[in-house]
């Protein structure tokens, strides 16, 4: 049997889409440019300004983005995966707890081999613990409920990612209950992203009755909007619009288990306005390629850090 490794796999897919989560937020307050700025290492120009770099999906996506503050400062972020690969240091991308991590990590604890996350009989999470915490991390049960989310066993293994306790939102998707509604688990991007996209602690909607707003807040609100919202890309000449999870799931989809000579390595799906209406397209790269096959999940594992292949 086949199984998948979410605490390494999947982190690689969020990593490539950390950029554009990282404008959108940005763009709520500021100005936002592209390309601003040469990097030098040892005497050597490694990013032009000016020119978009080649990102491991074979994108091409800014070398730099330029934020100015609302009083004039300015800050320029840089990709790290680009940097990281400069200075020889290895990275990898955690998306359950939103962490990049860079260097050498510890080694995984040991968990329990048949442990499996409710609802999924084909993924091993390695963050599930061998036993029911005694005094586990919880969240409001009422406010996920209010929003569609599913509470879990208290008496299953399956129903903890260490000591949190987890639960299932309106679409199925496994989230943390200490999340939602607190305001402390909110990063400074989340906080400003919250003023444009949350009222009364939730998404707004539109008169189809589709929520909208930006994905770095789905943890805090309990699920993740029916449009989330991408900032305009002027290298593509593309505008500030939203995108549907589930076209960009069925994208995804069509393109999972192709070999990598099959593989287009990208697709296109529509984007919209806050109402719904397509006003251009998004284009997404693929996943990536792990040749894990035939491999034991610690081969499979190195296999995985060293990143995909396209």
């Amino acid at each position: 049997m086949k199984k998948r490794i979410t605490s390494f796999a999947g982190g690689f897919f969020a990593a490539l889409t950390l950029s554009l989560c990282l404008t959108t937020a940005l763009a709520a307050a500021g100005k936002v440019s592209y390309n601003f700025v040469n990097v030098s290492m040892d005497g050597t120009q490694k990013i032009t300004a000016g020119q978009d770099i080649t990102a491991a999906n074979g994108q091409k996506v800014p070398g730099s983005i330029l934020y100015t503050d609302e009083a004039g400062g300015k800050t320029n972020y840089l990709p790290i995966r680009t940097i990281s690969e400069l200075l020889g240091v290895e990275i990898g991308y955690d998306s359950a707890a939103k962490t990049v991590l860079l260097g050498k990590q510890p080694a995984q604890s040991a968990a329990a081999p048949e442990a499996q996350p409710a609802g999924d009989e084909y993924i091993v999470d390695l963050r599930i613990p061998k036993e029911v915490p005694q005094n586990p991390r919880k969240g409001d049960e009422e406010l996920i409920k209010s929003r569609g989310g599913t509470i879990l066993s208290d008496d299953d293994v399956n129903s903890y990612r260490g000591n949190d306790k987890m639960f299932k939102d309106k679409n199925g998707e496994l989230r943390w209950e200490y999340k939602v509604g607190n305001k402390d688990v909110l990063t400074e991007l989340d906080k400003k992203a919250a003023e444009w996209s949350i009222v009364d602690g939730d998404y707004p909607k539109n008169k189809k009755g589709e929520s909208y707003g930006s994905m770095l807040l789905a943890e805090y609100v309990g699920y993740m909007p029916d449009l989330q919202h991408m900032a305009a890309y002027p290298p593509e000449g593309r505008p500030e619009g939203y995108i549907r999870e589930a076209e960009l799931q069925k994208g995804g989809e069509a393109l999972r288990g192709l070999s990598k000579e099959e593989c287009p390595h990208e697709y296109k799906i529509p984007l919209y306005d806050k109402e719904g209406n397509v006003i251009g397209e998004y284009k997404v790269g693929c996943e990536g390629h792990y040749d894990t096959e035939g491999l034991t999940m610690e081969e499979a594992r190195e296999v995985i850090m060293r990143g995909p292949t396209w």
